[in-house]
């Protein structure tokens, strides 16, 4: 993933980012980052190593016993930066703490940015917005792919429910909803349809407007030749012993938006739980707009920048890697976030985005008739 800012980037970006960046040397074993603590900077490295590791919570009592036995099975390494690489988005698309401990293997050199400074310019800039929000979007992913193999390691159940709904409506404007409902078009699916399949292309997106779909992933990486073979047999009970049941998507949620970030085969098989109604819009027609319209391309970018944030959060604390829930009774902490907390700044923004998917259901209904 070194090169995604160097592709996705353009020299009046990196002139911007290299004026308003602080060069600074960090010595070994020094903790830039830490889990469950807002972060306040954006990072670029220049030279040497970091490595990110999430901690276990150990108020969870099915991790105390495995803490006594064995301290190491606490602590997790996710990934490791090296030069060319960045970390700290987090910083910049919301308000949530990092589920990470970022610290420096070697002596390293980085090139920082305050958030609030970053965060300025993505607002007033919106082509550079669109170009960093994909950018980061990106390889928030590859960390996200890395979690689910975790995940499937672990052997728990599903992924906790997404709040992705109010969410997506309440970032995107009311014109970039307008354009999707003229340049989709309703899709009627039947119970156990498959609308994508892993090992194969995404030629679309979807926003379901009826019924329920349910995520799986592969527990064995097969050649992705392979994949596509096994897809044209249709052989039903040879894909439940290969697939598992991680996540179901809802009413207003975004199927296939990842396509989007690259060309890359879809990891995830999404399957109709029952009768589904969805609006169709194609991949290639979405691209064209986004490179069309800037402003919907920042919008939409930041949206699946704060999808995959939210999704990290929700797999690193159903793997047991979460914030700290409130228990009943206890003192709040000023200092401390709390997992089932409620960021009061976001309100605002989701009930909006409810409204906005209400109006958006609305006009689907009159142009079914």
């Amino acid at each position: 993933m070194k090169n995604v800012l160097l592709q996705q980037l353009n020299n009046s970006d990196f002139q911007w980012l290299k004026t308003h960046g602080n060069r600074q040397q960090i010595p070994a074993q020094t903790v830039l980052v830490e889990q469950h603590h807002p972060v306040n900077n954006f990072y670029i490295i220049l030279q040497g190593v970091l490595v990110a590791t999430m901690t276990k919570n150990p108020n969870r009592m099915d991790r105390v016993f495995a803490a006594l036995e064995e301290e190491q099975e606490l602590m997790q390494e996710i990934t490791r930066f090296e030069p060319g690489e960045m970390f700290g988005e987090i910083s910049f698309s919301e308000t949530s703490p990092s589920i990470t401990t970022v610290k420096s293997l070697d002596n390293v050199l980085v090139l920082v940015l305050p958030a609030k400074q970053l965060r300025d310019k993505l607002e007033q800039d919106l082509g550079f917005a669109a170009r960093f929000y994909r950018a980061s979007a990106i390889l928030l992913l590859d960390r996200f792919n890395y979690l689910v193999q975790l995940f499937l390691t672990d052997k728990i159940g599903q992924i906790p429910p997404l709040q992705d709904v109010p969410l997506i409506f309440g970032e995107l404007s009311d014109s970039d909803v307008d354009w999707m409902i003229s340049s989709g078009q309703l899709e009627e699916l039947k119970a156990g349809e498959i609308i994508i399949s892993a090992g194969r292309p995404v030629e679309n997106l979807y926003f379901i407007t009826q019924g329920t779909i349910s995520v799986l992933v592969s527990e064995e990486r097969k050649n992705p030749l392979s994949n596509i073979f096994a897809a044209l047999e249709n052989d039903q009970e040879t894909q439940e012993l290969l697939q598992r049941e991680i996540a179901q998507m809802a009413k207003g949620n975004l199927v296939g938006e990842l396509a989007i970030l690259d060309t890359h085969l879809s990891f995830l098989t999404y399957v109709a739980l029952e009768n589904c109604t969805v609006l169709k819009i194609p991949r290639q027609k979405f691209l064209l707009k986004l490179e069309q319209d800037v402003g919907m391309a920042a919008r939409f970018y930041r949206v699946v920048l704060m999808l995959l944030s939210q999704r990290l959060q929700n797999l690193s604390s159903r793997l047991g890697y979460g914030r700290t829930e409130y228990k009943v009774g206890q003192s709040l902490s000023e200092d401390r976030v709390y997992e089932d907390e409620i960021d009061v700044a976001s309100m605002d923004n989701l009930t909006l985005g409810g409204a906005r998917l209400d109006w958006m259901l609305k006009r689907l209904k009159l142009k079914a008739n």
